[in-house]
């Protein structure tokens, strides 16, 4: 079980890192709902990581 969880949060990781990048293609400004998303999803892949039982 430990390690599906280990997994998922990989794959967030790495989907919330393409969005960021994806959200920056154009620009910093404005926001895009991308660099957001990716954002959301790298801090939900660490909290998930780090406080995997």
């Amino acid at each position: 079980m430990r390690r599906s969880r280990q997994i998922i949060a990989l794959v967030m990781g790495v989907t919330g890192a393409a969005l960021i990048v994806r959200g920056l293609w154009g620009g910093v400004w404005p926001l895009s709902v991308q660099f957001i998303a990716g954002v959301f999803l790298e801090v939900l892949a660490v909290l998930r990581w780090r406080y995997t039982i």
